[in-house]
């Protein structure tokens, strides 16, 4: 491995600083992965809106609709008040020149707390009932964990690090690579030779390679709302979120010479690990309707402002390397910062047909372009990266489908969904499916319980790094998502 360090032109080193500051900037995850990660709602409310399929937007009267549709809390009749338990297992394989590895995640959390207080107005005048909701949602869930291994017969991470100093003397490396290629130097990974080039102990393909996630995390809202029931035809909604996201945890990247090879090496391995905590609030308003069209057809719309958030993030790395059976480690400053994003809007039409008393089907379809997402700071331009996150991304489609059936006094619930690529209509890296099922049982004349199931299975195809024209094979890594689910509900 080598590259040329002292021939090099103005104008090189100028597009090399330009792209250093781009990469730096998604290194601290503000970049283009942002506008969907953080754009993304799966809505985990109640067992009676997973057991649908979160296919609220025209049915209402759950705590979750709040998030989807506000009118449809404009259904309630009585006030209540909602609590939900959920256990998660995300699991997740990742297939890497032909090794296939699998990693997985449990999870405890409380996705729903919710209030509704129902007030009777007139059997006479337009409004009949008025509505006040206070609820807790979570939007969507960062808790993963995955785990990558294969043997690379092209390229080293270390070929990225010698591409991107190319042009670059020994004294700047320090200003201009503090958080990976710096601390590659300083552990022996990167040196230079008599000729002026760097060099690296680092053989050039034929290592293991592994890399390994583990996140925890979460999106959700607390949400205001008020809605009105005119006629009991006519529902208004609106609310007020305010957001939250938190979202700590490590990659380790590593590579390793195999048990047998025949290279002459005094390479052993080497492994980079990157510890990352972003926390951020935001503000959002949302506004909807549904419609009684007639007895078997309900329509609904809905309206979602986009979400500002104010984000916080820590950021920390740390190489070690083992070269000739020395150990050498060297840990980065830790960089804080604080930065800004603009979520894209959110229109969704959803209509519902009721079947007699003894059920309904209902179906939402969801438009969003996640290229619209925005992100901004106070010390930093995101101009260019904000034209990638256009250029990247694309307007996309979610549809949900959800169905009731009562039996007797308890309900069978059915639902399906389909979440579109947030890189654009036709992609499919990054779309996920999912398929539901719920029950919900009665305890007495004011006390019910809802158990639902949800499986969700989502592909993503990406690479560790730029290996320019020395290659590397795109890990293809799948998600199986497991939920039960359990809601109490009382009805006061």
């Amino acid at each position: 491995m080598q590259g040329s360090l002292f021939h090099f032109q103005a104008m090189k080193k100028t597009i090399t600083t330009l792209l250093l500051t781009l990469f730096a900037a998604m290194l601290f995850a503000q970049g283009t992965d942002d506008a969907y990660r953080f754009s993304q709602t799966y809505y985990q409310g109640t067992a009676k809106s997973l057991g649908m399929g979160n296919a609220l937007g025209a049915v209402g009267g759950d705590m979750t609709s709040i998030c989807i549709n506000p009118a449809g809390i404009g259904l309630y009749r009585s006030s209540e008040l909602t609590m939900t338990l959920n256990l998660s297992d995300n699991f997740h394989t990742a297939t890497y020149y032909g090794t296939k590895e699998n990693a997985n995640k449990f999870r405890l959390s409380i996705p729903n707390i919710g209030f509704v207080k129902t007030t009777p107005k007139s059997n006479y005048k337009p409004l009949r009932y008025s509505q006040f909701c206070l609820s807790f949602n979570r939007t969507n869930d960062y808790n993963l964990h995955t785990y990558t291994s294969g043997k690379n017969p092209t390229s080293s991470k270390i070929d990225n690090y010698l591409m991107r100093i190319d042009g670059y003397l020994p004294y700047e490396l320090q200003d201009a690579f503090a958080y990976d290629i710096f601390p590659a130097w300083s552990t022996m990974l990167i040196d230079i030779n008599n000729q002026g080039y760097y060099t690296s102990p680092v053989p050039q393909g034929g290592i293991i390679q592994n890399s390994e996630q583990d996140f925890k995390g979460r999106a959700e809202e607390w949400s205001f709302g008020y809605s009105a029931n005119f006629f009991d035809k006519l529902y208004f909604g609106i609310c007020a979120d305010i957001a939250h996201i938190k979202r700590t945890g490590t990659t380790i990247f590593q590579e390793a010479m195999p048990d047998q090879s025949d290279i002459d090496t005094v390479f052993n391995s080497w492994s980079f690990t990157e510890s990352l905590s972003t926390s951020g609030y935001g503000v959002n308003g949302k506004i909807g309707l549904i419609w009684m069209a007639n007895r078997w057809l309900r329509l609904g719309a809905a309206f979602h402002s986009p979400t500002i958030y104010t984000f916080d993030e820590s950021w920390q790395t740390q190489t070690e390397s083992q070269i000739a059976w020395i150990t050498r480690k060297s840990l980065s400053p830790q960089a804080n910062y604080e930065y800004y994003l603009f979520t894209p809007l959110k229109w969704i039409g959803s209509a519902a047909f009721v079947i007699g008393e003894q059920g309904m089907i209902s179906l939402d379809a969801e438009m969003i372009n996640f290229g619209a997402a925005r992100l901004y700071a106070d010390d930093y331009d995101y101009t260019s990266i904000n034209q990638d996150i256009k250029e990247i991304h694309g307007r996309t489609f979610n549809f949900r489908l959800g169905t009731e059936w009562r039996i007797h006094d308890s309900y069978l619930r059915l639902g399906a969904g389909y979440f579109g690529s947030p890189f654009g209509l036709g992609d499919k890296s990054l779309s996920v499916k999912k398929a539901s099922v719920g029950i919900s049982l009665p305890a007495g004349s004011s006390v019910t319980f809802d158990f639902a199931y949800e499986f969700t299975h989502g592909i993503h195809y990406y690479t560790l790094y730029d290996a320019g024209e020395l290659g590397i094979e795109p890990i293809e890594q799948q998600q199986f998502r497991h939920v039960a689910i359990a809601t109490l509900k009382v009805r006061l």
